[in-house]
């Protein structure tokens, strides 16, 4: 890990214009991104792209939407398989889905205990409702 990192932080500064000039682009969390297949042999690719972007988002909150973002790429990509007849591949994606949506929720209630420990409400609220989307989305499950 620490071998990534010393290999992609050159990257990052000569990739990243300074903060004045700083326009930070992307694929919206609605898009399924770069169309890579689950069955194809390069999926860890993409694998390894979220466990990047993972890793250098800091904020509790903003990885805990990025967890939802990537679970509800899973099920999508799950219900292709399904559609082409991959049930196994299928089962693995609902499994990362659940993983997904439980950090993501782990991540929620931790912030929701400092709001508490700190007097925010709103903020407190907000992060619950954040949460019991989540729990929806968990009970709800991928049908396979």
């Amino acid at each position: 890990m620490v071998l990534i990192l010393i290999l992609l932080s050159p990257i990052y500064f000569l990739a990243v214009p300074p903060r004045v000039a700083r326009v930070e682009a992307g694929f919206p969390n609605d898009l399924p991104g770069p169309k890579i297949s689950p069955d194809s042999k390069l999926y860890f690719l993409k694998v390894w792209w979220e466990k990047i972007v993972l890793a250098f988002t800091f904020n509790p909150t903003k990885k805990a939407e990025e967890y939802k973002a990537f679970a509800e790429k899973r099920a999508a990509e799950a219900q292709e398989m399904i559609v082409k007849g991959k049930p196994a591949i299928a089962e693995k994606l609902k499994a990362v889905y659940q993983d997904y949506l439980n950090k993501a929720k782990d991540l929620l209630n931790k912030e929701i205990q400092k709001a508490i420990d700190k007097g925010k409400e709103s903020l407190e609220q907000q992060l619950q409702n954040m949460v019991d989307d989540i729990m929806n989305k968990i009970k709800q499950g991928i049908k396979i």
